[in-house]
């Protein structure tokens, strides 16, 4: 992990998603300028960052879900039909 993203703040506080930001933020600007270095517009790196968190967070929901109703103890049906 870079040494720049480590964790350093409490789960509680309440800067927490600001502090994450600013964790990233030099590891961003470092993935757009290689992005640009290798002829991509502005707009192609936005809408890929913005497709790419797209797919993240509906993979970070569904998973959440599932976990959700694991814990609930839905019933699993054992018929084949």
């Amino acid at each position: 992990m870079s040494k720049a993203l480590a964790q350093n703040i409490r789960n509680d506080h309440r800067d927490r998603d600001l502090e994450c930001q600013r964790a990233m933020g030099d590891d961003f600007e470092l993935l757009i300028a290689v992005a640009e270095s290798e002829g991509w517009t502005w707009q192609e790196i936005a809408l890929a960052l913005m497709e790419l968190t797209e797919e993240y967070v509906a993979a970070m929901r569904a998973d959440a879900q599932m976990k959700e109703e694991a814990s609930v103890g839905l019933p699993i049906s054992k018929t084949l039909h």
